[in-house]
């Protein structure tokens, strides 16, 4: 039996979705493939490779986000005629962090909760192949016709003066596997603040030649652990991880970024910071993040 036309269309549009994911070269470098596609839904899988890990064994914060916004993505292109070529671009990005990723691959489901005129609410799943919770999220895709008029831009931030002088820290286990592949390094430390930089390559953009919302999610993460580990020396046995972080993403970058990273307070083993990540160029805004860290030290022996 033919399909009707409104099912024709919503196959076309599934289609157009993996197409338009297959052109994507941040998500081919990490590895993701699509598992299930279909209407308001999507199944991203991300492979266990070892450069995914942290210096801990485990899945590093910033490949979840990215897995989690990549699979965001994919289901709410499902729902956009891509053909029509709208102003595409992540919004929100807030997730929490349940479980360690060990040597698995990890699966990500995301589903639409309502869809409005320009924007797509998604909640979005990770878990292990074998069911284990890892992280949840919700993501605010915006898919926006301009009418072919030039969007308005205002920007009035407020940023932390730039540090100085420049302090690099030294060599540190956190900038290596996931975070070295992205090539993110470290330009300053000082006790609760961070500034980091990471470079746009082709490895580092999405189909559109702009850095991937998973590459800055990945940079707000690691700066906000950096600048939580700033505060605390180097003790054997103390660990820590990520359990919440909310990214905004206020306009595109197709260059490098430097990230700046502040720890507003320490309420001891929770550590809450804010990072502003903006063009290493123009100095314009890109994202904005909230980090929630969990730093936990032995006690010290009597």
């Amino acid at each position: 039996m033919a399909m009707t036309a409104t099912a024709e269309e919503r196959s076309r549009r599934v289609q157009q979705a993996r197409a338009r994911f297959a052109r994507d070269p941040f998500a081919g470098w990490l590895g993701l493939t699509i598992s299930e596609a279909a209407p308001d839904r999507a199944v991203v899988v991300l492979p266990y490779r070892l450069e995914h890990m942290n210096a801990g064994g485990v899945l590093n914060g910033g490949a979840s986000a990215s897995l989690l916004t990549m699979a965001g993505t994919v289901a709410a292109w499902t729902g956009v005629d891509l053909d029509a070529e709208p102003h595409l671009g992540c919004v929100d990005l807030s997730l929490q962090y349940l479980a360690a990723a060990t040597e698995e691959d990890v699966v990500a489901e995301a589903r639409v909760l309502r869809r409005g005129r320009d924007l797509a609410f998604l909640d979005v799943a990770l878990s292990s192949r074998a069911g284990q919770a890892i992280c949840r999220g919700l993501l605010i895709y915006k898919a926006t016709d301009y009418a072919g008029r030039t969007p308005r831009l205002r920007g009035e931030h407020v940023l932390l003066p730039a540090p100085s002088p420049l302090t690099p820290p030294a060599a540190h286990r956190l900038f290596r596997g996931y975070v070295e592949k992205l090539e993110i390094t470290p330009l300053h430390q000082s006790l609760g603040r961070v500034r980091l930089h990471m470079p746009s390559t082709p490895m580092h953009v999405d189909e559109r030649g702009q850095l991937h919302a998973g590459a800055l999610a990945s940079i707000v993460d690691i700066a906000a652990v950096a600048a939580s580990w700033s505060l605390v020396p180097r003790r054997q046995g103390a660990r820590g991880s990520t359990i919440g972080m909310q990214v905004s993403y206020p306009s595109a970058a197709a260059g490098p970024v430097v990230a700046d990273a502040h720890v507003q307070q320490r309420s001891e083993e929770l550590l809450f910071s804010t990072v502003h990540v903006t063009s290493a160029v123009s100095g314009q805004l890109v994202a904005m993040g909230q980090v929630t860290y969990r730093l936990l030290e032995p006690w010290p022996e009597r």
